[in-house]
C-alpha cells in the first residue's frame, strides 16, 4: 500500500522509527526494514525499505532526519516565542527586569518561582476538568513565560560575566 500525503500529515512525525519488515521476523540486517508512525503497536503508517544497499540505514537515516528536522522546527518556533516575549519585556522599563546584570539574584529567583509555581496551579488544578489539547494550550503562554524570564537572567549573566559563560558539565 503506498501511503497518502494526507496519512503522512496526520502522524505525529516524532513517533516515527524502524522496525524489521514484515518479511524480515528475524531482524536481519540486510532484510526488509521498515518505517513505523503513530502512538499505538498498530501502525498509523507504515513504510517499507526494499531496494537498498543497507535497508535497516536508510530506513534509520531517513526516521533520524524526520524526526530531527521536526524537533529543529519545533524548537525555533518556541525560541521565537520566547524572543517575541524578551522584546515585550524589555519594551517594559522593569528595574526588577531579571536581565539586568546589576540586580541580586533574589527577585529574579522569586519571579521565577511565582511564574513555575503558576503553571504548576494550573496543571493541577485543570489536568482532569480538561482536555489535554486544552489544558497544553492554556499552558504554554505560562510555560513561555518561564523560559522568558530564565534567559532575562541568562541575559544578565552574560551582561556580567561576559558571552563566554558556558554551562558546567
Amino acid at each position: 500500500m503506498i501511503p497518502e500525503r494526507e496519512q503522512i500529515g496526520s502522524v505525529e512525525l516524532t513517533t516515527w522509527r524502524v522496525v524489521p519488515g514484515e518479511s524480515n521476523p528475524d531482524k536481519n540486517e540486510d532484510g526488509v526494514w521498515g518505517i513505523a508512525g503513530g502512538d499505538s503497536d498498530e501502525y498509523a503508517l507504515y513504510l517499507e525499505v526494499l531496494d537498498a544497499e543497507c535497508p535497516k540505514k536508510v530506513a534509520e537515516f531517513i526516521v533520524e532526519a524526520v524526526t530531527s528536522h521536526v524537533r529543529r522546527l519545533r524548537l525555533e518556533g518556541a525560541l521565537a516565542d520566547v524572543h517575541h516575549l524578551r522584546e515585550q519585556q524589555q519594551a517594559v522599563d522593569d528595574v526588577l527586569d531579571p536581565s539586568n546584570p546589576h540586580l541580586v539574584e533574589e527577585p529574579k529567583l522569586a519571579r521565577l518561582i511565582e511564574q513555575v509555581g503558576q503553571v504548576g496551579g494550573e496543571f493541577v488544578r485543570d489536568r482532569f476538568s480538561t482536555g489535554p489539547d486544552d489544558l497544553q494550550t492554556r499552558l504554554y503562554p505560562q510555560l513561555t513565560a518561564v523560559a522568558a524570564t530564565a534567559v532575562a537572567w541568562m541575559e544578565g549573566i552574560h551582561g556580567a560575566y561576559g558571552h563566554g559563560t558556558q554551562p558546567s558539565e
